[in-house]
Order: structure tokens, then C-alpha cells, then sequence
């Protein structure tokens, strides 16, 4: 981001799997983030335990946790705060999948697959306020319009 700028804070990252914790904390830091303004959660109750204590300005969420689905938690954020920037970073794209978190009220959907420079512009197009579209994802939307 601009030095200039300052970043919302903080950010929650649910995930679950350690590895994809610490590129994605490693992709915060990189963006400008301190280490104390990331909040993580492994499963869906970690997060509902986190926002009920302490708001948040923007989460990032997968898709597939040890005890739900991560739409689950993209609803109850999005009645939370409408306006909270919500990004989908999964290794699902089924069409329910993406249909399902697109309507449950996630503002973009990227693949983990991405390497970390387009995890990055995505999670900063989330921070501007775009709706960034994994471009597989859009392909598969584009798709499913009718003719």
C-alpha cells in the first residue's frame, strides 16, 4: 500500500492449515501489517470467539474448516458489518462453492494456488474497496450466464 496510508486493522485470517497460515501472515507483513494486527483462527469457532470480542476491518476466510463451512462465518460478518471487506482465499471452486460465498457476502475469491504476488494484489484491491475475482473464478461465473 501507499506509506502514507494507513492499513484497517486488524485482520482475521481463518484457515486452518499452518502452512497457508504463514503465507498468508508472510503476505500481510509484506502489505504493511505488524505482527499485532493480525488475529488467526483455525476453525469457525475460533473466529466467532474473536470478532465477539474484538471487531475487525477486513477477514480472510477459507472455505473448508474442521467444524463448517467458512460461508457459515461470511454471513454472520456480513450482518455484523455490511461494509466489512471479506475475501475468500480457498482451494474450492465448485459452482456451489462459489455461488454459496459470492451470496453468503464475501467482496472477492481467490485460489490458494495464486502465488503470493496476486494473493497480495487481491487482498489489496479488498482493501480498497474492489471485489477481486480469482480469474478462473470469473471464468467460471462468466459461465454460468445465460446466453
Amino acid at each position: 500500500m501507499d506509506p502514507g496510508s494507513t492499513l484497517p486493522t486488524p485482520v482475521l485470517v481463518v484457515e486452518d492449515q499452518p502452512e497457508f497460515q504463514q503465507r498468508l501472515r508472510d503476505v500481510l507483513l509484506q502489505l504493511g501489517y505488524t505482527p499485532d494486527a493480525l488475529l488467526f483462527a483455525s476453525t469457525l469457532n475460533e473466529a466467532r470467539a474473536t470478532v465477539a470480542h474484538q471487531p475487525i476491518a477486513m477477514a480472510l476466510v477459507d472455505l473448508v474448516l474442521p467444524d463448517g463451512n467458512g460461508r457459515e462465518l461470511i454471513g454472520e460478518l456480513r450482518v455484523q458489518d455490511p461494509t466489512l471487506g471479506i475475501l475468500v482465499v480457498t482451494a474450492w471452486s465448485s459452482e456451489d462453492d462459489i455461488l454459496g460465498a459470492l451470496r453468503a457476502g464475501a467482496t472477492g475469491y481467490v485460489l490458494k494456488e495464486r502465488d503470493d504476488f496476486e494473493v497480495m494484489l487481491s487482498i489489496r484491491s479488498a482493501l480498497r474497496g474492489g471485489a477481486p475475482i480469482d480469474p478462473f473464478i470469473a471464468r467460471r461465473i462468466l459461465e454460468l450466464l445465460p446466453d
